[in-house]
């Protein structure tokens, strides 16, 4: 659902960038009432493994493919004020280093995922874990999947319709007119929310059976053990290598899908006869197009958000954004 330069009209794109600047702003500000030293580690590797688990797309039908938004997950595990964080994150580094999204449409795809997806996601969530939460796990993990759903759904609704609204005004020059961009994005994405749901459900459940504290714990112990101790010991370090370790095994899913598949909004630029026109920005790093690149860009990818997320949450966790 990244939207590529040139693809929308200016004037909907800085629309775009000046509400996200809005919402970013205030959700730094929220964030920063509610995040603690403890949990920085793991909102930041939370960010990074987001980042390469959306590098792996899953079939959807008819040479169509989806990958992980992740913003639900997030916004379940952390809240939705630090989730817009984490996922600007995401996406700043995608479009930077790895020419993923437009330059000039950033805050049209920082505004559809990482704004409106965590956002629905966490609204969903709360709005059905009361009632369905009473039947148990179970319930909770309907909810979960409504919510993963829903995120990537009302996310491909917003990004149709700025298609729509951006070929209205330009009389075609930019844009997807609504009788396309529309039943396209909606029928694409309501497949893919499904993937993105049985994803989002088993990683939730799996966080919650062996460390349900791991993100919103307000209790800690305190470790009194030798730096090298600390190091090895780091249930971050662990996770960290865990996430690497699962991402190179599940590589080859990339070059099954990825190679001839296109993710919803290709497909619908497909069907609508545009191409991708040359990006604003040349991008240092490319995904790659052996195992072995695309496994040193998910590595260098992984450690780039996780260390700008963190430093960014540092930041907004400190003195001057209490004040």
């Amino acid at each position: 659902m990244h939207v590529p330069d040139g693809l929308m009209d200016p004037l909907v794109a800085l629309i775009g960038l000046l509400e996200f600047l809005a919402f970013i702003t205030a959700a730094s500000y929220l964030g920063s009432k509610r995040l603690q030293d403890k949990q920085l580690p793991r909102i930041a590797l939370l960010s990074a493994g987001i980042f390469v688990a959306q590098m792996l797309n899953f079939p959807i039908g008819g040479g169509t493919t989806g990958h992980l938004i992740g913003a639900a997950l997030f916004a379940i595990l952390v809240g939705p004020a630090l989730a817009v964080v984490g996922m600007t994150v995401v996406l700043i580094i995608q479009a930077l280093m790895f020419g993923d999204g437009g330059i000039t449409s950033f805050g049209l795809n920082a505004i559809n995922m990482a704004v409106i997806a965590p956002l629905t996601g966490w609204g969903v969530y709360h709005l059905l874990e009361p009632m369905l939460g009473r039947s148990g796990i179970s319930g909770k993990n309907i909810a979960v999947g409504a919510a993963a759903w829903a995120s990537v759904f009302v996310a491909a609704a917003a990004c149709a319709a700025e298609l729509a609204v951006s070929y209205a005004i330009s009389g075609g020059a930019y844009g997807i007119a609504a009788t396309v961009s529309i039943p396209a994005m909606l029928g694409y994405h309501a497949v893919i929310g499904v993937g993105e749901a049985v994803i989002t459900v088993g990683v939730i459940a799996y966080l919650w059976d062996v460390s349900a504290d791991s993100f919103l714990s307000k209790d800690e112990r305190l470790k009194n053990r030798a730096i090298w101790g600390r190091i090895t010991s780091s249930k971050t370090l662990q996770a960290s290598l865990a996430v690497l370790v699962v991402f190179a095994l599940a590589l080859p899913l990339y070059f099954l899908y990825s190679s001839e598949g296109m993710d919803g909004l290709e497909r619908t630029m497909d069907d609508a006869g545009i191409e991708e026109e040359n990006a604003m920005l040349a991008s240092p790093f490319g995904y790659g197009e052996s195992y072995f690149a695309v496994l040193f860009a998910g590595v260098i990818g992984f450690v780039a958000v996780a260390l700008i997320a963190l430093g960014l949450l540092r930041a907004i966790g400190s003195t001057k954004f209490r004040e």
